[in-house]
């Protein structure tokens, strides 16, 4: 059995196909898993397993936007979640009408960061979905946030690889860096929140 955390396995046995159904489902379906060190490490491993980057690049690219498509219509279809108290607590109108105020305002820039940050980037398409943010918009934003979210990982990935081939001797450290910066952004988010609290 393939653990789903190890990034080097997934990539070698599974090829294209298991990179790309991780991406998708990470993207707006189903978490945790491995997405920022999975897409970095398969563009730094793309050399060696002669794969194609820039092929493998278009193709994370489309799995990252349209699983976040998924998610935002798997987001309208929640409806049926207010038919229960303890639901209706949690997603309190109040909540909803300002998550939907703020997706509104700062879309773009909601998208962009979410890309980045673990988890996040999973249920922020079901959330924009939930509270109705304006499809047209959400499509522009997740285009452009899957677009530089899968060219900065798989192509730094691949050109750190060919300017240090020996990199590839340290995966393990290379990897747990970028699962530390892929979670400092929702560290320091967590810490200034409770400091402002």
């Amino acid at each position: 059995m393939i653990e789903i955390f190890n990034i080097t396995e997934i990539i070698t046995t599974y090829g294209y196909v298991g990179i790309l159904v991780i991406v998708f489902l990470e993207s707006g379906i189903f978490f945790p898993l491995p997405g920022d060190s999975l897409i970095f490490t398969a563009g730094l491993l793309a050399p060696i397993l002669n794969y194609n980057v820039f092929l493998l690049t278009l193709l994370i690219f489309i799995a990252a936007f349209t699983g976040g498509v998924v998610g935002y219509y798997i987001g309208t279809k929640l409806d049926f979640l207010y038919r229960y108290e303890f639901c209706r607590k949690i997603l309190k109108k109040k909540y909803m009408d300002d998550a939907h105020a703020f997706l509104e305002k700062h879309g773009l820039f909601a998208m962009i960061l979410s890309r980045f940050i673990p988890v996040v980037r999973t249920f922020l398409p079901i959330v924009a979905g939930m509270v109705r943010m304006k499809y047209s918009d959400f499509l522009r934003y997740s285009f452009i946030g899957a677009f530089v979210w899968s060219t900065s990982f798989t192509l730094g990935g691949y050109y750190l690889g060919k300017s240090f081939p020996q990199i590839k001797d340290y995966l393990l450290l290379v990897i747990v860096i970028i699962v530390i910066i892929s979670i400092l952004p929702g560290v320091y988010h967590y810490f200034h929140s409770k400091k402002q609290g």
